[in-house]
């Protein structure tokens, strides 16, 4: 058996030869041994959490900052259940996450036999949230599998795909693996189609663009199309970064604000390029956006150009195809007032944010390096931060838009430090959805990375007790507390310390972005 490879080792070799897959995320178990028996032949780096949902987290962070899929290596059972939230997250912000899993032998497959880890239908139960979800029962459908999941993330709407392979196919022995290659290719709009969209285009006085995570890689397109139209762009936050925050068009993320939503909505044309314009957007209490004029749609998914909205033209392609090719068709136009309107939503932006938050807001402005990377959790500072902190590249800023659960920060974070170990990475938690994944210090500190945790610590689940205030309802469940967040940090190997004033936490901020160590700040209210 010297010249074959057991079917574990087999799909690591695979992914590592054909598909440059050289870092996972996950824990090892009895049930998966195989594929880590694979990770170590082929010299792959294996980062293992403490928890599996911090491996889905990391994967998607690691994610967002390649461009490429994250990895995960889970057992079965609980191994994917622990991890079924950050799948969750990928599948609601279209993001490619690869998710192999071991599952029961094949013999008790949906059974109730009872051995362990046993689910009725595991690829059953995440098919929900994935782009397509397998049980492999037979190993030479593996290649033709991960080759369908790769066109998935590279010429589809990216989503997570998970397979599902029993402990006895893993052990199995077998030849190495051929890739299964097959053509892809990205949809194009039809010309009649270019054609009409150039015809809006060219007719309009007051064209808006709104932009969405579908544009990650097309910002050098998104640009040249906006200031050939001289269009202000509004960018939802899987957008952020993609147009500099410098860029005189660049309105930011201000599409949650009444006033800009009803500008949109006068406008005589709207161009909206890879978005869902989802209720995590608009936070507006669940209305879609009432245009007022014509609609422009680009969308890689053909299924998304019709919800919430009826298109004037939909073009179904990619995001930088599809605008480069409306760039080279319409009339360039010469004016300011796109720029003007950008101004003043950014200017209504910090006019409307919480005073309480501001002088915060303005000292990690102050301090944070221009190519660092930002990780946002769902707590009250973090929802300012979206709109007041300039991001001026794409790939840099990570955060629950589509999903919105807690405790993701932190192991977004550490995937996106162990993408990028040269930059500087920020992770701003609360002192609630910082307990969720608390125990990924740990990981940090093993891998001494470059990150720096901010917590504001509001002493319980703050946004919530004002929600129950909202309502006349009794408080309840949210004064909670994490006791001494400072020498918890400190247990786990960072160095920590403590602020409550703005100007300290810029002197901390700017102490930790120099280290090249995990640093902690506590922020006490």
């Amino acid at each position: 058996m010297s010249d074959q490879l057991r079917v574990g080792e087999a799909i690591i070799d695979l992914l590592t030869r054909e598909y440059g897959v050289d870092t996972v995320f996950g824990i090892p178990g009895v049930h998966n041994i195989e594929l880590y028996r694979g990770l170590h032949r082929s010299g792959v780096r294996a980062i293992s959490p403490r928890h599996e949902q911090g491996a889905g987290f990391m994967a998607d962070g690691w994610s967002v900052v390649t461009g490429k899929p994250g990895v995960c290596v889970l057992i079965s059972g609980p191994g994917l259940t622990n991890a079924l939230t950050p799948i969750a997250q990928a599948y609601h912000d279209s993001r490619p996450m690869l998710i192999i899993a071991s599952t029961t032998p094949t013999n008790a497959l949906g059974k109730s036999f009872g051995p362990l880890h046993d689910l009725p239908d595991q690829a059953a139960l995440v098919r929900s949230i994935c782009a397509f979800s397998e049980t492999v029962t037979d190993a030479q459908e593996l290649p033709h599998l991960i080759e369908r999941a790769w066109n998935v993330f590279t010429s589809q709407r990216p989503r997570p795909v998970h397979l599902a392979i029993p402990m006895d196919v893993l052990e199995q022995f077998c030849a190495r693996f051929k890739r299964a290659e097959s053509a892809t290719h990205h949809p194009i709009p039809a010309a009649s189609e270019i054609k009409r969209a150039v015809e809006l285009i060219n007719a309009a006085t007051n064209p808006i663009v709104v932009a969405g995570g579908g544009c990650v890689d097309a910002g050098a397109q998104l640009a040249k199309f906006a200031e050939a139209i001289d269009a202000p762009v509004v960018l939802t936050g899987n957008a952020k970064g993609v147009l500099s925050s410098t860029h005189p068009l660049c309105a930011g993320n201000c599409l949650v604000f009444g006033r800009v939503q009803r500008d949109i909505e006068a406008a005589d044309l709207v161009i909206v390029v890879g978005t869902e314009l989802s209720d995590a957007d608009l936070y507006n209490g669940g209305q879609a956006l009432q245009f007022g004029g014509n609609v422009i749609r680009i969308d890689i998914d053909e299924e998304q150009l019709a919800r919430r909205t009826t298109p004037t033209v939909g073009l179904v392609g990619d995001a930088g195809e599809t605008l480069s090719s409306l760039t080279a068709a319409i009339h360039t136009k010469t004016s300011t007032a796109g720029q003007d309107q950008a101004k003043a939503w950014r200017e209504h932006a910090r006019a409307k944010t919480g005073a309480q938050f501001v002088p915060w807001l303005e000292a990690i402005e102050q301090t944070l390096p221009s190519d660092v990377i930002v990780a946002l959790d769902s707590t009250q500072l973090a929802y300012s931060a979206h709109w007041w902190l300039p991001a001026t590249q794409p790939r840099s800023w990570l955060a629950p838009y589509g999903l919105g659960t807690l405790g993701c920060a932190l192991p977004m974070a550490i995937g996106a430090a162990v993408a990028a170990p040269d930059r500087p990475v920020l992770a701003i938690v609360g002192d609630g959805g910082w307990l969720f994944t608390l125990s990924e210090m740990a990981v940090a500190n093993d891998l001494q990375q470059r990150l720096t945790l901010l917590l504001w610590d509001n002493t319980g689940y703050a946004q919530i007790r004002e929600s129950f205030d909202d309502v006349d309802a009794t408080r309840m469940g949210v004064d909670i507390s994490s006791h001494d967040p400072t020498a918890i940090a400190r247990g786990f190997g960072w160095e920590a310390t403590e602020v409550t004033t703005p100007p300290q936490l810029k002197e901390a901020l700017s102490t930790a972005f120099a280290s090249n160590a995990p640093r902690f700040i506590r922020v006490r209210l």
